[in-house]
């Protein structure tokens, strides 16, 4: 699927600040119905993992939860107590099921090494280009100051861009390439 067909059918699906309205269920509903909420694995082959693809007209229901999938997911064992050390950080230990919640939008972000030779951008491709990224960052770290994105990292609220900060930005952004030849 072609991102930008995919930028678009998400945000006809869900519409402005849906997501932060989205069923998303917890442990224990989770673990009573795996194959209805987490991705299909060799356990688990009928799983239909709605929450970790983007939505379509067909399936409206569908989003991408990012490390929520992962984690406290009985067929992700070797990676559970990495996740744990990582969610729990210096605090006090917590359980699996108060976590859950946190890891909801939570995604690994690659190096910025090569990016300008690395696209589409976003963990789902969403974005064609670098210019298209730091204007989507403009409006979430908008949205984020005003409370309007679920579990938004409190630095999205500290980014402070406008429309003309995009250009020197993609510039710098660009510059990080490998040198190929």
């Amino acid at each position: 699927m072609p991102a930008a067909w995919a930028k678009c059918t998400a945000r006809a699906i869900h519409g402005s600040g849906a997501f932060k309205t989205l069923l998303i269920p917890d442990l224990a509903q989770r673990q009573t119905n795996y194959d209805a909420w987490l991705p299909a694995t060799a356990l688990h082959p009928q799983a239909r993992g709605s929450l970790c693809d983007i939505p379509s007209a067909n399936f409206p229901d569908r989003a991408d939860l990012g490390l929520w999938n992962i984690f406290a997911n009985p067929d992700q064992p070797s990676v559970q107590p990495a996740l744990l050390r990582f969610l729990n950080g210096k605090g006090r230990p917590r359980t699996a099921d108060l976590l859950l919640p946190a890891t909801i939008a939570l995604f690994k972000t690659p190096t910025l090494r090569g990016l300008a030779h690395s696209h589409p951008y976003l963990h789902n491709g969403s974005r064609d280009s670098l210019e298209d990224v730091v204007q989507f960052y403009i409006k979430t770290s908008s949205l984020a100051r005003v409370g309007k994105l679920r579990n938004a990292a409190p630095e999205l609220a500290e980014i402070r861009l406008r429309e003309e900060d995009i250009p020197p930005l993609v510039a710098f952004l660009k510059a990080l390439n490998e040198d190929y030849e």
